[in-house]
């Protein structure tokens, strides 16, 4: 869909700190990894705020003496990503189903498999081999839907933007 897109590299399981991190740490991690969802600079992915909001919410567990662990950050980079077309209920659902039926490591790497690869506008089976049937394809639509999103954000403010600039020139 857009090059811009070619280099985004998410982090994945094993590539995640495996020991805990307080939560600027957690905000720093998560804000580079997902910089691509970035708008305009001044552009918040994660804050402090949204991060107890979704321990509050029961998304997460808390943390452990104020740090958090691997598993904390990829469901973070997960609920941020979702976050921006799904309801924290209905994101607290697809955690869920997914996490319930696939390993979270394993799940967290296809994530990260599947959402670099619609940005590029890679095809996508149908057919997640590691998922089984109506999950598998619950998954792909969610994820379709928020790179959408994505995509759909970036042409509105760039069309915005193109606006603004002819209105200036006159």
């Amino acid at each position: 869909m857009d090059s811009q897109y070619n280099h985004v590299h998410i982090l994945r399981w094993q590539e995640l700190p495996d020991f805990d991190l307080y939560m600027d740490q957690v905000i720093g991690l998560i804000e580079k990894s997902l910089s691509f969802l970035k708008l305009d600079e001044d552009d918040k992915i994660v804050t402090s705020t949204m991060i107890n909001n979704y321990v509050k919410a029961k998304l997460v567990s808390p943390p452990i003496k104020k740090k958090y662990s691997r598993e904390h950050v990829a469901y973070f980079t997960v609920i941020c990503f979702l976050k921006r077309v799904f309801s924290l209920d209905e994101i607290s659902t697809l955690l869920k189903i997914q996490f319930e039926n696939v390993p979270l490591d394993e799940s967290y790497n296809i994530f990260c498999d599947v959402l670099e690869a619609l940005l590029i506008n890679e095809e996508i089976s149908d057919d997640i081999k590691v998922m089984d049937g109506h999950i598998g394809d619950l998954f792909l639509k969610v994820m379709r839907a928020c790179v959408y999103a994505i995509h759909a954000s970036r042409i509105i403010r760039n069309v915005a933007l193109k606006k603004e600039e002819d209105e200036k020139k006159g």
